[in-house]
């Protein structure tokens, strides 16, 4: 590959690595990305040098200041986005450019777009695709630096007339790339790998270790956010049934329990309705109170000895809601859940959720209650009888059935799992109804006419019968537990995964969950398709839990495992000083993860400082040596320079007007004159009398290494 192809395949690299970052957090329209992905492609393959000059070239440049009447129109009437049109303007710019793509400073106006997009998408996503695209954006970028100053000093030199090449192919005279034909190209991709390789080594391990802010609640930005039905004030039966029919994730849950050991009902509650006016459920009471905090939890309810805790670790993706999800009963959610607040119906509510993804820890009690404790002898307090039974105006055949259906139940517990199990088995599950639910009575038209339905048809023709029965209740919405991942020990939980289902009260268990609606289909897969989407989900939670998520938390929990690691292995050595180390210790914990980090950089940067002149001499040299090696042009000169540069740190320098044989003669006398004197004669003979030098070249570098020597041999006398 010719230096230029090279040159231009690095440039296109880079600038696609940008545009790919802002592709995939969503920022830009699949219509704006088709487009630029056509531009990109012709520019590839037709020489944007022929365009520049052609007429379309400058009619593109007449174009060019069009780009802010376009915006304005975009701004105002297309996108009515400030932000979309900002990078619709961004990628107008860039593709006149491609189509014109000719001098430096389109190149350098290219690279600067890249970067601006990079930025902007790490603004808006937390993906593994973003880290793909960073990786590449830094080998490209460092490839790129390195080709177009390359490229540039060429044409400096050339225009100077400092370089006069000796060898070149006939196809690439004129072309202003001489200098570089044959070009290492192997050479130089490794370089430029081991270049980015020696950054990733430096700011690994600065990721992990300079200090990290705790800003109370996980806040991360998302390029999407998904709208979910069913988490408003009001809702309306049918609804959900739209954004059960989307596979977009929601949410993952990781446990600390195994799969067999979670209820295999377990369901994620959302919000719950105690309001039903015969068409929607709503919120009677409205007020949002602040929950006191109790270290690093919010603390909402006491628990009893015989309660089972699990421990519920929620990723959630950014919706359109400030609900928080937890297992039915929460105890405590973790403070980096943001602000918490509740009501009386027990939702939780956090600020500034929608539209940012939140990661949270909820503690709940999934005990199974018990039937034999429920009897009608326990009173069930007024307020809950007084706000939880309203009916509203209903078709009485409804009352009629629910009296029909519970007649031989002992007590209210069973009267609920008999209305439970008739629901179940009697009626069956369909997204698509019939009837049409502006009907005057939807839940007769489920009950008496179409006899099929979905979730919130189930729950609430529950709800309305046990309070028919005086038996409290309210509607929940929510999601299923979702599909387990056992790859990565989490549920995966999708929009189609969105559930109804109610709560009744019980003494002495209080609100108790029920799900009268028959089990769902779940979209079929392949074990294949299965199998890799499991691998996928995996990592990417692997990488919001350990790489996203990593914060002054973590950082000091990981501080903490290595220093009991570090008291494990030097247990021995800590009990012949146990006095002296008892004295110490107490103190050192506090200020151990500062220390660490200080030393660890300090020693980081001593160390870079220390190798800088060893790399030079034993990696760049050498790479430099064999690049020209490899390139007859560039030792016309290579061994002269560094000549001159080593006398000129003795003192002697060429004087302006001065000949190279004059300068050698001048030094006469000198240990390193005969030396120097060779070099000169074999630079005018590669220059003026067109020699091949690599015939000479472990000449000339024996020379070379004789005139330093000469040089040093010289310094070290009295």
């Amino acid at each position: 590959m010719s230096f230029p192809r090279l040159f231009k395949a690095v440039s296109f690299c880079l600038i696609s690595s940008g545009f790919v970052a802002i592709t995939a957090a969503g920022i830009v329209t699949w219509i704006s990305a088709i487009l630029f992905s056509a531009v990109l492609i012709f520019s590839w393959v037709v020489d944007s040098a022929r365009i520049e000059r052609s007429v379309a070239g400058r009619i593109l440049k007449f174009l060019a200041p069009g780009c802010i009447p376009l915006f304005i129109i975009d701004y105002t009437l297309l996108s009515r986005s400030f932000e979309n049109a900002v990078f619709h303007l961004i990628l107008f710019v860039a593709a006149i450019k491609l189509l014109t793509l000719s001098k430096d400073r389109d190149y350098l106006l290219l690279y600067v777009i890249s970067f601006t997009q990079l930025l902007a998408a790490a603004s808006r996503t937390v993906d593994p695709v973003f880290t793909a695209c960073f990786l590449l954006f830094l080998f490209s970028a460092v490839a790129s630096m390195i080709l177009f100053e390359m490229r540039r000093s060429n044409a400096r030199l050339q225009k100077e007339a400092k370089v006069h090449p000796v060898i070149v192919p006939r196809e690439l005279h004129g072309t202003g790339m001489e200098l570089f034909s044959p070009f290492p190209v192997k050479t130089m991709l490794v370089t430029c790998a081991g270049i980015t390789l020696l950054i990733l080594f430096i700011s690994i391990p600065l990721f992990f270790l300079l200090p990290r802010a705790t800003l109370g609640s996980y806040r991360q930005p998302s390029g999407k956010t998904l709208m979910t039905s069913g988490f408003s004030d009001r809702v309306e039966l049918g609804h959900i049934g739209t954004i059960k029919q989307s596979d977009a994730v929601v949410m993952r849950v990781k446990t600390d329990k195994a799969f067999e050991e979670l209820p295999h009902d377990i369901k994620w509650r959302g919000l719950a309705f105690d309001l039903y006016d015969g068409r929607a459920w709503t919120r009677s009471e409205q007020a949002r109170n602040p929950i006191p905090t109790q270290g690093w939890y919010y603390k909402l309810e006491n628990y009893t000895q015989r309660a089972n805790l699990t421990n519920q670790t929620f990723f959630v993706e950014a919706l359109s809601t400030d609900a928080v999800f937890a297992s039915h009963r929460v105890l405590a959610v973790s403070r980096d859940v943001g602000r918490l607040r509740h009501d009386t119906l027990g939702n939780l509510y956090t600020s500034g959720h929608a539209l940012n993804k939140l990661k949270y820890t909820a503690i709940s009690d999934t005990i199974t209650p018990d039937a034999s404790e429920m009897s009608d002898l326990r009173p069930i307090p007024e307020d809950i009888l007084r706000v939880y039974t309203r009916v509203p105006s209903v078709d009485p055949r409804i009352a009629r059935l629910a009296r029909r259906v519970t007649e031989k139940a002992a007590n209210r517990y069973e009267k609920a799992l008999t209305l439970e199990r008739y629901l179940r088995s009697t009626y069956e599950y369909s997204l698509v109804l019939r009837g049409t639910p502006k009907s005057a009575d939807p839940l007769a038209m489920f009950l008496f006419d179409v006899r099929k339905g979905h979730c919130e048809y189930f729950a609430s023709a529950l709800a309305i019968m046990l309070r028919q029965l005086g038996i409290p209740s309210r509607l929940v919405n929510g999601f299923r537990r979702g599909e387990y991942n056992s790859i990565g020990e989490s549920w995966t939980v999708r929009q189609y995964d969105a559930h109804s289902w109610i709560e009744a009260y019980f003494p002495p268990y209080g609100w108790i969950e029920f799900d009268p609606t028959p089990p769902e289909p779940r979209p079929p897969r392949s074990a294949l398709s299965r199998l890799l989407y499991d691998l996928s989900d995996a990592a990417n939670l692997w990488w919001w839990e350990n790489i996203v998520n990593y914060d002054s938390a973590r950082q000091r929990r990981a501080v903490a495992a290595f220093l009991d690691r570090l008291d494990n292995v030097n247990s021995r050595i800590r009990g012949i000083a146990a006095l002296a180390h008892g004295k110490i210790q107490s103190g050192a914990r506090a200020f151990a993860t500062g220390w660490i980090i200080l030393l660890t950089i300090v020693a980081l940067a001593a160390a870079a400082m220390l190798l800088i002149r060893p790399m030079r001499r034993l990696i760049i040299k050498p790479i430099r040596r064999r690049l020209v090696r490899e390139n007859p042009r560039s030792l016309t000169i290579d061994f002269y320079e560094e000549a001159i540069t080593l006398l000129g740190s003795k003192g002697m320098r060429l004087v302006r007007g001065q000949t190279p044989l004059e300068f050698a003669h001048g030094l006469r006398g000198h240990p390193a004159a005969s030396a120097f004197l060779a070099l000169t004669v074999m630079y005018n003979e590669a220059r003026f009398a067109r020699f091949d030098i690599r015939l000479r070249a472990r000449e000339a570098e024996a020379l070379l290494n004789a005139l330093r020597e000469s040089l040093s041999a010289g310094a070290s006398r009295p």
